[in-house]
């Protein structure tokens, strides 16, 4: 993240700069996770007040030595329903904080809780490792892999958590408390996705794994292609690449700005076609809470979060490019001005 942006996220710079483009891009970006996030909240949190969606998350639960007591002080359907109107309120104040910053600090404040609650289950939950991968690290579809895009949710709670507060200090000094959680927020944003592709990256290269992503490709109009051209575990193969070269070149930034350019331009593509298989891939709808908008657990809800995770990327490439824009020299740096 560059000084310019932690001092103050909401600066502008010229339209025709270099800056000028990496910052409108972080800017929508920034946008994008908000809305992004508000929505996941807003649909799981709808979500929880149905019977089904209810006893999904009761192994979740259930295992957790955090959350575990809930059970039995509230019953599945009563903790369930709690989270529901956790979640919605969630969403709602991130809405809400577009016009009244400190309701997004508080929105976000939960947001951290909820995933760092979250994440947790990924050591209390059985099923996580994948026996038929050669077990962990090889991780299953849900709960593994479902549960492992929260490090990037995670990242863009402490992020607007970050961004509102800093808004209101705009004029204090950069190590306010604001810039210091906006920073914060940028470096689980950038090396919690970089994770993200790397794992499910390195998991392309099992047979297990390639199976499990034949309901995605198959049925998607932009890469159906590759299983005719590549084979089920060549198109694999090829993703796991892509993934895993995405991921090095988003962890670069520090060193290497231009390649994490390039990193965040691959990762917004990833994430624009993953999410287009929310529009083409069965089992989406779940026909036991009634259907659509009812979601099942995985695909609907797994390919649901790609949308907060398509804003990280958005903003990770902006950023980048804000970085390169800054090294190219003391001619681009004036234009900033």
């Amino acid at each position: 993240m560059t000084d310019a942006t932690v001092a103050n996220p909401y600066a502008t710079y010229p339209a025709s700069s270099a800056l000028g483009a990496g910052a409108r891009i972080e800017s929508l970006g920034a946008i994008v996770m908000r809305c992004g996030l508000a929505l996941i909240f807003l649909w799981f949190g709808a979500m929880k007040f149905t019977s089904v969606e209810a006893s999904g998350v009761a192994g979740f639960v259930s295992n957790s030595p955090l959350v575990g007591w809930w059970h039995a002080a509230f019953g599945i359907q009563g903790t369930s329903d709690m989270l529901g109107v956790y979640e919605i309120a969630t969403g709602v104040l991130l809405l809400a904080g577009f016009a009244k910053p400190w309701l997004s600090m508080v929105g976000g404040a939960m947001g951290v809780i909820t995933f760092m609650t979250t994440l947790s289950f990924l050591f209390s939950t059985p099923g996580v490792a994948e026996p038929l991968a050669g077990g962990f690290p090889a991780i299953s579809a849900k709960p593994g892999q479902f549960l492992l895009k929260d490090v990037g949710l995670l990242g863009i709670s402490i992020f607007v958590l970050g961004a509102s507060l800093a808004k209101a200090q705009l004029g204090q000094p950069r190590g306010a408390l604001g810039a210091q959680i906006l920073r914060i927020g940028g470096f689980v944003l950038r090396y919690g996705l970089a994770l993200i592709f790397l794992w499910f990256g390195c998991m392309k290269f099992t047979a297990y794994e390639a199976t499990g992503i034949t309901p995605f490709i198959a049925n998607s109009p932009l890469v159906g292609w590759s299983h005719a051209a590549l084979g089920i575990q060549g198109a694999s193969v090829m993703i796991g690449l892509i993934e895993i070269a995405t991921a090095v070149l988003l962890a670069l930034r520090p060193v290497a700005p231009l390649a994490s350019v390039v990193g965040g331009a691959m990762a917004v593509v990833s994430f624009l076609i993953t999410f287009s298989f929310f529009f083409t891939t069965p089992g989406v709808g779940e026909p036991l809470a009634g259907g659509f908008p009812a979601i099942s657990s995985v695909p609907g809800q797994f390919l649901l979060k790609d949308i907060g995770l398509l804003g990280a990327s958005m903003w990770l490439l902006g950023d980048a490019l804000l970085g390169w824009s800054v090294r190219r020299g003391p001619t681009i740096r004036a234009s900033a001005t």
